[in-house]
């Protein structure tokens, strides 16, 4: 005789199928999320820091043209 599934069993079992590709595909999106999150991060740290260092430059450049010496101001 051969052995027939009982129609009362498939549906929880396509259920728990469709659940756990559901739960791959969130793992999947978190995972890539967290990722484009870490490169956002890294970017902007580095961007933050070249603006202050150009910043820092610029400003030195600017305030220093004010105070120089008389002696450095005219060779």
């Amino acid at each position: 005789m051969m052995a027939t599934m009982d129609l009362s069993v498939a549906p929880p079992l396509v259920l728990e199928a469709i659940a756990n590709l559901g739960t791959l595909a969130m793992h999947a999106l978190a995972e890539r999320l967290l990722t484009i999150a870490l490169m956002m991060l890294v970017v902007g740290s580095v961007t933050v820091f070249a603006l202050t260092a150009f910043a820092w430059l610029w400003i030195k450049h600017t305030f220093g043209e004010f105070h120089l010496r008389p002696s450095a101001a005219r060779s």
